[in-house]
């Protein structure tokens, strides 16, 4: 693995490609031998270029996560962070435990915890972009489909998708009557309530209410204050509800309101000390269910959204659309983030569950927040030629409030944005065979942010004021080779904006990071529709990318821009139908990134005990609690990216006589390393681990469905990120869940 080499010189590139070429052939090598069959695998549709096609007709990268495994994957009352790894290229995780998500796609993504921190992934839901990460932390339920879209997406999407995309549509309204409930028992006292019901209330008219509650009481012992369940536990409702008005053959319009509330007694967990010095993974004797906090901690959140999607069909054969998205969320969060009891004996030292010296508990939330969105679209196609055409404003203001419970004080830091882009693409066939798509926007951007001191802050009252302009562009070359197999080839651009940052004083900003990218894949049907297989390899630029220096001098966040990171990578993914009953999915990529800046420096690790540091020293300063040690990173992986993820899927039913059926379904999710930070140590390394989740059932020919499930079912604990300012502290995975479950669906 590069991320733990003890040099930071890159491998050649026909290595790195050698390595892609491996993992082709061992996927081609996997696929079986069939028997003849009747079944045939079900098309999938996407909108990933803002329409409906086929999957196999969009020339570029994109996976699907159908509603049904989205179900499946949050049945332990996980929230998306559960959907890492599913579908190649795609990692997510948090340092805030059920909020924030962070998302990474081939590589690329952003390591900052701060609430309004930019991500080079887009979030969509429901056709709007959710652009803080607070927004992201909205459950998932009652969901249709999610798309992944991978590499950069600027020319439709536009900002902040140097990565890509994960768009959610949720199950929308239609005239006949459906729905379903389910309540859920399991582990850790975590209750689940799900349902949604729809249908028409008159002719022109239907609705779709979706709910979603989960409870988890605390089941953590805080032995710091003796013996008995402490902290862990947490409490979500959300609401949707759908309206859907059809007048006549023209118009659509589509109305949503949304709203999440959560509150718990612990954001995320921290073990102080969960490494120990020289050694990676965690400490022997470390007990998830058992922590030493002496500091608050506490969470909750409220969240409304509403959504209108109009649409226009007109006689000239053009389409008109408009899409106005309006979310407000507040929040806050505190946690004891040194994990670990206070000492003053420097024999402490290392010790787990122990912070030596001094304490530090903080906390951060959102307030006075609000996101306006607005886009307007028209689009129109005759038998070679499809072309659309749009604006979109983007209007975003909140204060972050964060707190220091040591020292007692408090910053306010208001933050504003607005954005306003020109987008439109066309697609045009030469013949029934080969066509081309070409993608073009032009976005223009301006952020202000203003550091507002508390009573007693040791913060400097401070003001950033950053704006850029810039074009993004895609050029898709796309061939049916027969029926069954189409190869495309794409070159991509895409932009993230400026960002700004300030946190306890320290304040800074970054400049518009570019990303280019190239890929070719293939897309094909195989055994008379019993088989799909595609796959993908690319190579891509990033100039200027933003990263985020955490920690290591205190708990804050630094912003830089690298001159460079490459990154290389193959995916592929095939689903077989084996038999009528037997259904088997895999997927596995391959991602080898590389930062290349030469000037680059990264503080390490300012933890006691200190990390086992890997990268050259090459200074020292001064920093406000001592010396600093600097250490270059050029040439290092980018952080939380690991090489290889692998997901497999076998799902397996038992049709019986009286209509029902007996299933079974289990899926196993592999991740390899990665280090947690822009500097290497032997310690915060997040670890390599395969998860694995169980569903067996009994489904009736009433629609009653009774499963046992599982997930974790290895209850395999891997360090999942880090804090590196304080002590070798450690936060980690969930552990094993067993439950039960109870699915009525009634209508369609």
């Amino acid at each position: 693995m590069r991320g733990r080499n003890t040099t930071s010189q890159p491998g050649p590139v026909a290595s790195r490609f050698g390595r892609l070429t491996v993992a082709l052939a061992f996927t081609v090598a996997a696929a079986p031998a069939l028997a003849q069959i009747e079944g045939v695998l079900e098309e999938i549709t996407v909108t990933a270029q803002k329409r409906e096609q086929s999957l196999e007709d969009v020339p570029a990268a994109v996976s699907t996560i159908a509603g049904d495994s989205v179900r499946d994957y949050l049945g332990s009352a996980e929230n998306i962070r559960a959907l890492a790894g599913r579908v190649p290229s795609l990692q997510i995780e948090s340092s805030n435990g059920r909020t924030l998500p962070r998302f990474y796609i081939r590589g690329l993504g952003n390591i900052d915890f701060d609430t309004n921190a930019n991500q080079p992934v887009s979030m969509v839901f429901d056709e709007v972009p959710l652009e803080n990460g607070v927004l992201r932390s909205i459950p998932l339920y009652d969901i249709a489909r999610i798309e992944v879209l991978k590499g950069p997406q600027g020319s439709l999407f536009g900002r902040n998708t140097t990565a890509g995309v994960v768009k959610i549509d949720s199950v929308r309204p239609d005239f006949d009557t459906s729905g379903y409930i389910t309540g859920g028992f399991g582990s850790r006292e975590t209750t689940t309530l799900e349902g949604a019901f729809g249908g028409g209330l008159s002719e022109t008219v239907a609705v779709r209410v979706s709910l979603k509650y989960v409870n988890r009481e605390d089941w953590i012992d805080n032995i710091a204050n003796g013996p008995g369940d402490d902290f862990g536990g947490f409490d979500e409702t959300a609401a949707r509800v759908q309206l859907l008005w059809q007048p006549g053959e023209t118009f659509t319009g589509l109305f949503k309101l949304h709203a999440f509330q959560q509150d718990g007694s612990h954001p995320q967990v921290f073990y102080a000390n969960a490494f120990e010095q020289g050694q990676q993974g965690l400490r022997a004797g470390f007990d998830v269910e058992q922590a030493n906090h002496d500091g608050s901690a506490e969470m909750e959140l409220d969240h409304i959204g509403f959504a209108a999607n109009l649409q226009w069909e007109l006689d000239n054969g053009l389409t008109i659309t408009s899409i106005t998205g309006y979310d407000s969320v507040e929040n806050f969060q505190a946690a004891d983030v040194d994990g670990g009891l206070l000492s003053f004996d420097p024999n402490d030292i290392g010790s787990l569950g122990r912070q030596v010296f001094f304490n530090v508990t903080t906390g951060d939330g959102l307030d006075d927040h609000y996101q306006l969105t607005q886009e307007f679209r028209i689009s129109g196609e005759n038998d070679r030629f499809f072309w659309q055409a749009g604006l979109f404003y983007f209007d975003e203001d909140y204060d972050v409030f964060s707190r220091d419970f040591e020292q007692n004080f408090s910053d306010i830091v208001t933050q504003q944005t607005e954005s306003v882009a020109l987008f439109a693409q066309g697609e045009y066939s030469f013949t029934d065979a080969l066509s081309l798509t070409l993608g073009l926007r032009y976005t223009d951007d301006d952020k202000n942010l203003a550091v507002s001191p508390g009573p007693g802050s040791p913060s400097p009252a401070d003001t950033i004021a950053i704006d850029d302009s810039y074009g993004n562009w895609d050029l898709a070359l796309n061939y049916n080779v027969n029926d069954d197999v189409s190869v495309y080839g794409r070159f991509a651009n895409g932009s993230r904006g400026p960002v700004t940052l300030g946190r306890f004083g320290f304040t800074s900003s970054a400049e518009t990071e570019t990303a280019n990218s190239f890929e070719v894949g293939f897309k094909s049907t195989l055994l008379d529709g019993r088989a799909r297989w595609s796959g993908a390899a690319y190579f891509y630029q990033v100039d200027d990318q933003q990263l985020t220096a955490t920690g290591g001098v205190a708990n804050v966040n630094q912003l830089l821009n690298a001159d460079e990171v490459e990154g290389l990578g193959a995916e592929t993914e095939f689903e077989l139908l084996v038999t009528d009953n037997l259904l088997f999915i895999a997927n596995v990529s391959y991602n080898d990134t590389e930062i290349k800046d030469a000037d680059l420096r990264d503080d390490l690790c300012g933890a006691n005990p200190s990390c086992t540091g890997l990268d050259p020293v090459v200074g020292m300063r001064m920093g406000p609690f001592g010396p600093v040690t600097e250490v270059s990173i050029d040439g290092n992986p980018l952080p939380r990216t690991p090489e290889w993820l692998a997901n497999a899927i076998i799902q397996y039913n038992i049709p019986l006589d009286n209509g029902g059926e007996i299933y079974a379904n289990t899926d196993w999710n592999y991740r390899s390393d990665s280090n947690i930070f822009l500097h290497r140590s032997v310690e915060f390394v997040a670890e390599q681990r395969w998860i694995g989740g169980l569903r067996v059932g009994y489904r009736t020919p009433a629609g009653l469905d009774f499963a046992f499930v599982g997930r974790n079912i290895t209850n395999e604990i891997v360090a999942d990120g880090a804090l590196n300012f304080l002590n070798l502290t450690a936060f980690v995975n969930e552990p094993r869940f067993w439950g039960a479950e109870v699915r009525y669906d009634f209508g369609n």
